[in-house]
């Protein structure tokens, strides 16, 4: 039983390390499409990307995400690469709260694909012409 609290205690400990990381990055991010001009209420694509080596691990993620309506899936392998990438895309805004737990959502999914999430990203979006 002890045991089983160390390693649940160091399991949570690794994921909340990467959580901080990763909001720590969006409000990053959000920061420079906010100095950008970016209207954080207005719905639009966001892209997700991942890498792996392993083509198989990737093609296992893309059923996930579309399963959880994750949308533009692609998996493919750069030219001259040795390495693959999965991309897909989510409709929202980018308001810190909604960006956040997506992020964090994929990061998690990279974790248990045994993946690299590289984070996402957006077109500045604003009704202005």
């Amino acid at each position: 039983m002890t045991s089983f609290k160390i390693e649940s205690q160091s399991y949570l400990g690794k994921n909340m390390q990467l959580i901080d990381e990763r909001v720590e990055m969006d409000r990053s991010t959000l920061s420079k499409l906010k100095q950008a001009g970016d209207d954080d209420q207005l719905v639009r694509l966001i892209d997700h990307s991942f890498t792996a080596d392993s083509k198989d691990a990737l093609e296992k993620l893309a059923d996930c995400l579309v399963k959880m309506d994750f949308s533009n899936i692609k998996l493919s392998q750069p030219e001259n690469e040795q390495y693959y990438l999965l991309e897909c895309t989510s409709i929202d805004c980018t308001e810190f709260h909604n960006v956040s737990k997506t992020s964090v959502l994929m990061s998690m999914l990279s974790e248990q694909f045994s993946v690299s999430y590289d984070g996402w990203g957006s077109m500045v979006a604003n009704e202005s012409p």
